[in-house]
């Protein structure tokens, strides 16, 4: 099938001034808007106003939907919104639909999972036949859905994706490796990577963890929770050139004290600059500033210092340049200089 040009990119959408404001309701489609909603509207000069349909409307929402007068409902039509939309609708709200897969047809949703089929039973597929009377406008996004649904009129949405998605966006990668036992040092980190990804822009963390790992962790942006894997396949997902700073908070306690200090050969295979907590294992082995950082247990200590290696690439690349030569004078059984173990040099 040939994806032509409808009409118009925004079919049944006006903005009468510059920075009206469009209401959508969404759960979680951000892939939706920024592949076909956001970039033609902003060319318009209008602007969204993403509410959460997941949650039942507040007191405020009839007074938001009728100052904005255009209403785009994405994907899901749940029952705790319909008084609501109805509401609006008769105060004169024009009620635009958007849809990106087949939802309304029950027939297909046998092929579902099936508790994905009953979400999308709840959200959208059983409330199907007040689509057409309670919608202006059937927005669709594909040919297939445009014909299957050309008796409610509905129109297809041309693929704009937001110039966002296609910059270069400079990244600097972060991880922690340690496994899900580490109760203590996650709590810790949680603070930390709020505050560091609330600040950096740019900054991505890689975890491994379980699922209670990942309830603690997912709301933090630009966070990935990698599930524990076999050693093989560990090595080939953290090897070199995945992580540019290693984080390895080690918090006091006798178990740990007793541990070896493996995760400085973690920073080697990954090329990365690596942060250890100043005590054993990492205290009189790690040469601070040389071929790691030892720091105190602080989060802003820690924030400092990763602002710090983000912002100057030359010294990020002297530590981990530093820690993989020293890695591999390890694996060859060579003499370390300065006696790192007994504390000389630059030790801390």
């Amino acid at each position: 099938m040939r994806y032509g040009k409808p009409p118009t990119e925004l079919p049944g959408l006006s903005i009468r001034e510059q920075g009206q404001c469009v209401v959508v309701l969404h759960q979680g489609a951000g892939s939706t808007l920024d592949h076909f909603l956001r970039g033609p509207l902003e060319r318009l000069g209008g602007r969204l106003l993403e509410l959460d349909s997941a949650v039942a409307p507040a007191e405020e929402v009839p007074r938001i939907l009728r100052d904005a007068g255009q209403v785009v409902v994405v994907r899901y039509l749940p029952r705790s919104w319909l008084r609501v939309l109805s509401a609006a609708r008769r105060a004169g709200v024009r009620l635009l639909y958007l849809m990106d897969d087949d939802l309304l047809d029950p027939t297909l949703l046998e092929e579902l999972p099936l508790a994905y089929r009953r979400r999308v039973r709840e959200r959208i597929t059983w409330q199907r036949r007040r689509v057409p009377a309670l919608f202006d406008q059937i927005w669709v996004t594909s040919p297939v859905l445009e014909a299957r649904y050309a008796p409610l009129g509905a129109l297809r949405l041309p693929l704009r994706p937001h110039s966002s998605l296609l910059e270069e966006r400079p990244r600097v990668q972060l991880a922690y490796l340690g496994t899900s036992v580490h109760t203590r040092e996650f709590a810790w980190l949680r603070e930390l990577l709020r505050r560091l990804q609330e600040r950096q822009p740019h900054t991505h963390v890689d975890l491994f963890g379980d699922l209670s790992i990942n309830r603690q962790f997912r709301d933090l942006p630009r966070l990935r929770i990698l599930h524990p894997m076999r050693w093989p396949s560990y090595l080939a997902e953290t090897g070199p050139g995945r992580v540019d700073v290693l984080l390895t908070p080690l918090l006091e306690s006798p178990l740990n004290a007793a541990r070896a200090p493996v995760k400085f050969i973690d920073a080697a295979r990954c090329g990365a600059a690596g942060l250890y907590s100043d005590r054993p294992p990492y205290r009189g082995f790690i040469r601070h500033g040389v071929d790691g950082l030892l720091l105190g247990d602080q989060p802003q200590d820690w924030l400092e210092a990763i602002e710090h290696l983000i912002h100057d690439v030359p010294a990020r690349h002297r530590l981990a340049e530093a820690c993989r030569q020293r890695a591999l004078r390890l694996s060859r059984g060579e003499p370390e200089e300065g006696n790192p173990a007994a504390g000389e040099g630059e030790d801390r």
